[in-house]
């Protein structure tokens, strides 16, 4: 059980401000199972200029990921490498002698290196083109599985795909096997399903390949 004892925590989990209420359009999901979780990320040449989340947290997860915000925004992404949770524990402190929370497992640092690890790799290019299947690369059923999912990353990350699913979760790729795409998306409502089918029409035309199969994963 975590017992939270700094002010200054108790007021950034009242009034989070790396955290926020809603799902930005240009947040991706994080594709790990101990940790519900979106992120937007900007750099800023070599540092991160801005980042935000979203998800479904618990108080503890709310404190790493605003301290997590407030440690790296403006700094280099580089500096993720050494972050740990007693470093994000640390910044909570009212005063160094002061443990900001008491009760830190193991398993919540080995949790969130695993999250920081991911924020690591994230893509530098933010801007997002219209998405066109180059004819050189012969035809998309012939192309070797390091070919395939190179180019279905950048049709999931394209304008089309960034518009379509506007105020939802982006589509990640998990797979590719053969003509079967495994893509983590949103597919609980409706209209959650009929986004996922213009996906997939949207992919059968960009691939020029009618039997391109895009399977959903939640």
């Amino acid at each position: 059980m975590i017992s939270i004892k700094s002010e200054r925590a108790k007021k950034l989990l009242a009034s989070p401000e790396v955290v926020k209420t809603t799902l930005l359009p240009t947040m991706r999901r994080y594709p790990g199972n101990d940790l519900k979780a979106w992120a937007h990320l900007e750099w800023g040449e070599e540092n991160v200029k801005n980042l935000a989340f979203f998800g479904e947290f618990d108080s503890l997860e709310k404190l790493m990921l605003e301290a997590m915000g407030k440690l790296m925004i403006g700094r280099p992404m580089s500096r993720i490498d050494t972050l740990t949770v007693r470093e994000c524990e640390a910044f909570l402190r009212d005063k160094n002698s002061e443990m900001a929370l008491d009760g830190l497992s193991d398993s919540v640092e080995e949790k969130f290196k695993k999250f920081f690890q991911w924020i690591r790799q994230w893509p530098r290019n933010t801007t997002h083109e219209e998405y066109h299947f180059s004819s050189d690369n012969g035809p998309f059923v012939r192309l070797k599985l390091v070919e395939k999912v190179r180019e279905i990353k950048a049709f999931l990350s394209s304008s089309q795909i960034i518009n379509l699913y506007h105020q939802v979760a982006l589509p990640e790729l998990v797979d590719v096997d053969e003509l079967t795409v495994y893509v983590q998306v949103p597919y609980a409502s409706e209209k959650e399903k009929a986004l996922f089918e213009e996906l997939h029409l949207l992919g059968v035309e960009a691939f020029q390949e009618e039997h391109l199969n895009f399977i959903p994963e939640a």
